[in-house]
């Protein structure tokens, strides 16, 4: 009788499959498929033996469901069998931000045009749908309190993002019209909580100071080019509709609770190293590209070995992000001669030749946390600050709606007994 093959060391490889395979099976380039693993959308790992890597079929498959579902027939209301990932359940109605054709619109005006002239403070404004109130008053500035002031000594070694996480709590409490839930007290109390998170991140009393003005000085030598820049970078990650922590602001928001909660909610959610963390794999990718011999050698062999270079593809951009275009148009014009913006500008012309792939914002904000010699950690922090007027017009839009978010799941787990 025919013996029935042994499939007990091979079953396991199938489980996996190779660059090639993986790339095949999305109808993607290998350029898309590595951005895709360094957003955490695939897994991958090392050959034994082997420079090369292999990966999660499991994920290649998953991930081309969803693509698949987004292009199919929308799900009807109650129908959780779409994918919650870029495009899939659930949608909400939203008057604040679009993504549609390559562009980034805030209420209707380009981001990139107002990243030219326009400070935070004014984009987070035209964000809350501000017609007749002007939030930014030289009186919208939070009082430091006894309390407050002694919390803060005590925290002042932490990093900025715990710093904020820290303190948000305590500020909640010693402000008066915190559940002022009218068009004016929800504006104002925006503008304050704004300039508290920025005081909190530079490490210095909240001011009615322009928001970029005191990040430049904290974070670099207060250059004012660099504050300029600075700026427009603040202007491009004010928002980008419904991402994980606007959606996290928003479920919080739904609740009742207040813009506090709901901007400490988008914190928690951004620090992720796959939201607004991700900035600090490119910082680290950057520092190890200033001290390679051949900087296109070093690309191409992370390339060759299945390492992707973080903060490159972005699902919704297939044609480029256009605020990554942005900020570098902007270095380009301020430090074009700079040897670190014109490493990370070789890393572009690299990757574009290798695979196709233009680089996102978060790249963008890396290159010039390094172009403006920031320390580790700078571009968390720039994007922290410039989400905290989206979060907070998300906030807004959904105490205006007056309804709570909540999900229906899909069981899959053991049937009743």
């Amino acid at each position: 009788m025919q013996q029935k093959p042994d499939t007990r060391k091979t079953a396991p490889e199938n489980l996996y499959l190779s660059a090639k395979e993986a790339a095949a099976e999305l109808g993607v380039s290998l350029a898309t498929l590595y951005a895709y693993v360094s957003r955490d959308m695939i897994r991958s790992e090392p050959v034994a033996d082997s420079r090369a890597k292999r990966y999660r079929a499991e994920d290649v498959r998953g991930l081309k469901d969803r693509r698949m579902a987004q292009t199919a027939t929308p799900a009807s209301a109650g129908d959780a069998r779409a994918a919650m990932s870029f495009g899939g359940l659930p949608v909400l109605d939203s008057a604040i931000t679009l993504i549609a054709d390559g562009h980034l619109h805030y209420r209707g005006v380009d981001a990139t045009t107002l990243a030219r002239n326009s400070s935070l403070e004014q984009v987070a404004a035209l964000l809350w749908g501000c017609r007749d109130v002007q939030p930014f008053t030289r009186d919208a500035v939070p009082a430091m309190t006894p309390l407050l002031t002694r919390m803060s000594a005590d925290v002042a070694d932490l990093p900025p993002i715990t710093r904020c996480l820290s303190l948000l709590p305590v500020a909640e409490m010693d402000d008066p019209s915190v559940y002022n839930r009218t068009e004016r007290g929800l504006a104002t109390t925006g503008a304050r909580l704004m300039r508290l998170v920025t005081g909190v991140i530079a490490g210095v009393e909240p001011s009615a100071e322009p928001v970029h003005e005191v990040l430049a000085r904290a974070l670099t030598m207060g250059d004012r080019r660099a504050a300029e820049l600075i700026r427009a970078a603040l202007v491009l990650c004010a928002d980008h509709e419904l991402n994980a922590s606007a959606f996290t602001a928003r479920c919080v928001a739904g609740t009742g609770a207040t813009l506090y909660a709901s901007v400490q909610a988008g914190i928690c959610a951004a620090e992720g190293p796959r939201h607004g963390g991700f900035t600090s794999r490119v910082e680290t990718f950057l520092t190890d590209m200033a001290h390679r011999q051949d900087l296109e050698d070093a690309v191409l062999l992370r390339l060759r070995n299945g390492d992707p270079v973080p903060g490159f593809g972005h699902p919704l951009y297939p044609d480029g992000d256009p605020r990554a275009e942005t900020l570098f148009t902007l270095m380009q014009e301020t430090y074009g001669d700079d040897p670190a913006f014109q490493r990370s500008q070789r890393v572009i012309e690299v990757m574009a030749e290798a695979g196709g792939v233009k680089p996102s914002i978060d790249f963008a904000i890396g290159a010039m946390g390094a172009t403006l010699r920031m320390l580790p950690g700078a571009g968390l922090a720039v994007f922290v600050v410039g989400r905290t007027a989206g979060w907070i017009g998300h906030a807004i839009e959904q105490h205006r709606s007056g309804q709570m978010i909540r999900p229906r799941a899909r069981y899959i787990g053991d049937s009743p007994r």
